[in-house]
């Protein structure tokens, strides 16, 4: 009934009616002169203080000459739903929703009736959401974006919005102590086998020259984004990207899919792994403490000694502001394995498809025309950065990101002006604090302008612990990543326990491998009969069908 309704509200939008709308061309602002008003469904951010008396409201209502109106879902858990809830019980929708939906939800709701479909508007009405992508995405990008925002029924219910920087990516970092380097006459490693000689010196040597050889940490890291010590070093023997952080990517050859958790490279990385923490190389506390206390011991009084030698974790947030320590450290991109493998797993660069125009909309096509708006790069910029010549303005010059590609140039200067509080990061009604209707590709959100940083600690925790590093692991991997497996509502019903108990197995599993609780000569066997019970033929086998469906 409820697709009938909606089909029969679509027809009659586009017969005349008293109250058509009358708009502009496609690129054409503002998009009307008519008096008319769009209602957004969205989780209000703690940090925006009013949403209409705001800076970004207000643009976007000059630029585009609609009226804007907002509806807040809760947060968390509860946005989705209430959502559910008032789909149930038959409540008027917001004309635009703004909402986190997995492919199989965004599916079941569109093809119910509740998301219009924007096939056609996006072949004949995206005028702005192309010019950015075809502008500050590469062809490859704008082709996988659109890939993946179709449902399994061939509609495209969600805006395939892209935002994307490009250190997100491979925002996995090791750190090593060149003070330590220096005190013992070594050289940064580049293999992992350099890598544990300079941890055996690390632990035997006094490392920190402070008298007591026994206070030194050779290596660690901690259970927090971007702390795996352990998917840092399985790189080294094989592509490994299944982990929570790059979104449990299974590996690919010629379109075919494979589990890399039960290779014997697999396996020899664990060994490696395993004889690091045997000899008392890298702490067990990697595998239990929390960011936040990896973040208190890098953070520690400069007058303490350094007790770190190497650590797995974002620079930025583990040496926090104003740490004069800091500038003991240097980057590792990469370690080469016994066999010459050198991968960095690399995430998602695809886009978030969490926008819809629902059924309740009277005016689909000025939705759709508001949404493409916002992808017109000074409105983009704006959402992110704050007012345009205030918290932000065009420059030119070199960009932070030029040592991944020559395309890569500068397009923006945000936080110029030191007095002036960065809006994203602060209370306030500049922004909306969410990347939701603009478009920010990889090289316009890499197009930010290289320029100092406050003070030399600053300035050498990002520039030179991260964007310096980042750019040589970049490339790291291979041609073919089958980043995003998109399954259907049967599909997911099938494996969706399936893949989840396999993942938490996974995990649990290689800590447990590392550690010793698991013995990887004598349990290995046990381990590959446990992930078979689990269903893991299954899995692959769905996965393939779903794989090949959305790259046929």
């Amino acid at each position: 009934m409820r697709k009938l309704l909606a089909v029969l509200l679509a027809l009659l939008l586009l017969a005349p009616s008293a109250f058509a709308v009358t708009l502009s061309e496609p690129g054409v602002l503002p998009l009307t002169e008519d008096d008319v008003t769009i209602t957004i469904g969205l989780v209000q951010s703690p940090l925006t203080t009013d949403y209409d008396d705001n800076y970004l409201t207000k643009l976007i209502e000059e630029r585009t000459g609609v009226n804007l109106e907002f509806f807040f879902f809760p947060s968390g858990n509860e946005a989705g739903q209430k959502f559910s809830m008032m789909t149930a019980s038959g409540e008027k929708l917001p004309d635009i929703v703004i909402l986190g939906l997995t492919d199989a939800e965004r599916y079941t709701y569109g093809s119910s009736g509740y998301f219009i479909p924007l096939n056609d508007y996006m072949e004949k009405d995206a005028y702005f959401w192309n010019q950015s992508m075809d502008t500050w995405a590469t062809p490859k990008q704008k082709e996988d974006v659109m890939k993946y925002a179709y449902s399994f029924d061939g509609n495209i219910y969600g805006y395939p919005q892209f935002y994307c920087d490009p250190a997100d990516a491979v925002a996995l970092y090791m750190t090593i102590n060149k003070k330590w380097l220096d005190n013992l006459g070594l050289e940064v490693p580049t293999t992992t086998d350099e890598l544990y000689t300079v941890l055996k010196a690390f632990k035997e040597q006094d490392a920190n020259g402070n008298g007591d050889p026994n206070d030194e940490i050779p290596l660690i890291g901690n259970t927090g984004w971007g702390g795996s010590v352990t998917t840092f070093l399985l790189n080294s023997f094989t592509y490994f990207a299944y982990d929570e952080m790059f979104g449990y990517q299974l590996n690919v050859e010629d379109g075919k899919l494979s589990a890399p958790f039960i290779t014997e490279e697999f396996r020899d990385g664990l060994r490696f792994c395993r004889k690091l923490v045997a000899e008392g190389l890298l702490s067990e506390l990697s595998f239990s403490q929390t960011d936040a206390e990896m973040r208190a011991m890098m953070q520690a009084p400069a007058d303490q000694d350094s007790i770190v030698g190497v650590l797995v974790g974002h620079p930025s947030p583990m040496f926090g502001t104003d740490v004069p320590r800091v500038l003991d450290y240097v980057g590792i991109p990469s370690l080469t394995g016994p066999e010459g493998v050198n991968w960095a797993p690399f995430g998602m660069q695809i886009g978030n498809y969490n926008v819809y125009i629902t059924a309740d909309c009277e005016h689909p096509d000025v939705a759709f025309r508001l949404i493409d708006a916002i992808a017109e790069t000074d409105l983009s910029l704006s959402m992110r950065f704050g007012e345009k010549d205030v918290n932000w303005r065009y420059a030119e010059g070199d960009s932070r990101y030029i040592g991944i590609g020559e395309q890569y140039k500068a397009i923006y200067e945000q936080n110029f002006n030191p007095d002036i509080p960065v809006p994203w990061t602060t209370e306030n009604n500049i922004i909306w604090h969410a990347n939701t209707l603009n478009m920010l590709p990889p090289m316009l959100m890499g197009g930010n302008l290289a320029k100092p940083f406050p003070n030399e600690y600053h300035e050498y925790k990002l520039g030179g612990l991260c964007y310096d590093v980042f750019p040589h692991r970049y490339h790291l991997h291979p041609a073919e990543m089958p980043m995003k497996v998109t399954f259907n509502e049967e599909e997911t019903d099938l494996i969706n326990d399936i893949r989840a108990t396999i993942q938490s197995y996974v995990n649990e599993s290689i800590t447990r491998f590392v550690l010793g609780d698991l013995d990887i000569e004598k349990d290995w066997d046990g381990y590959l009969r446990e992930l078979d019970a689990m269903g893991l033929a299954q899995y692959m086998e769905t996965s393939q069908t779903a794989y090949d469906r959305t790259n046929k």
